[in-house]
């Protein structure tokens, strides 16, 4: 097990493109600064369980950033040789295009910018809303359940109904 002061192999992805994104506009949390000293070392009157800094991310290909704006915001790294740049990328900007945006059965999670590759890389960055976890917060009643599973297959109709499968 890695100490908390310790980079995981997939953090140091994220570290290594922290400059990137940031010229982009999309700053990842300190822990992915290429300088980052953690603050519990820094004082050392802090815990490391009760600094944000120690929270390790929990999906190697996707992290939280923040946009100029200061909106939180989900970024995911796609690997170019893969399906997903060639079928699912375009899908997801037609699903995210202004006309079929705004439209209400339209439940897919728009892609806010595809960001290209840094130089000599092979992977691309997709920015989205940041959301939640379907789960959190949990469903409190039977009709928060079934409107969850309605706007589910509402969703995939609306693929459906637009000459998409989900697969």
């Amino acid at each position: 097990m890695f100490p908390p002061e310790e980079l995981l192999p997939k953090e140091i992805f994220w570290r290594d493109h922290y400059i990137y994104l940031k010229e982009r506009g999309y700053t990842l949390r300190d822990r992915f600064h290429p300088d980052w000293v953690p603050s519990w070392i820094q004082d050392p009157s802090k815990n490391a369980d009760d600094c944000e800094d120690s929270r390790r991310t929990l999906r190697a290909q996707v992290i939280d950033a923040v946009n100029a704006d200061g909106r939180v915001v989900t970024i995911k790294d796609i690997k170019l040789n893969t399906k997903f740049i060639k079928e699912d990328i375009p899908i997801g900007k037609h699903f995210s295009a202004p006309d079929l945006a705004k439209n209400p059965r339209n439940h897919c999670i728009p892609i806010l910018e595809v960001l290209d590759p840094p130089e000599g890389s092979q992977t691309a960055f997709l920015v989205m809303p940041r959301l939640f976890e379907f789960t959190y917060p949990a469903f409190e009643t039977i009709g928060e359940a079934v409107e969850f599973f309605r706007q589910i297959f509402e969703g995939l109709e609306f693929m459906h109904a637009n000459n998409v499968a989900h697969g």
